[in-house]
């Protein structure tokens, strides 16, 4: 099943990285912290981003040596993490 992020809550509002993501929101409304997320697409759960244009990009969990898990978009055409393009909430 794949489950498409929709908003993003930052701890630090003026974040420009994406290990400041705490939470998303998925299309259906329902709120996911950042650790269940990672839980979910390590157990083979599919996320996405779309944006504006419809052009979808992966999710993907990245596990740093000595850091908390986080989340990102699979690299693309763009250099700066498509997360961080959502709206807040």
């Amino acid at each position: 099943m794949s489950y498409r992020i929709t908003h993003i809550h930052l701890i630090d509002h003026n974040a420009t990285s994406t290990e400041k993501i705490e939470k998303v929101k998925l299309e259906d409304g329902t709120v996911e912290t950042v650790p269940q997320v990672v839980k979910y697409i390590d157990g083979h759960m599919e996320y996405y981003y779309t944006n504006t244009y419809g052009i979808r990009a992966n999710v993907e969990s990245v596990h740093p040596t000595n850091r908390a898990p986080f989340i990102r978009t699979v690299k693309n055409f763009t250099t700066q993490d498509n997360l961080l393009r959502l709206p807040r909430f």
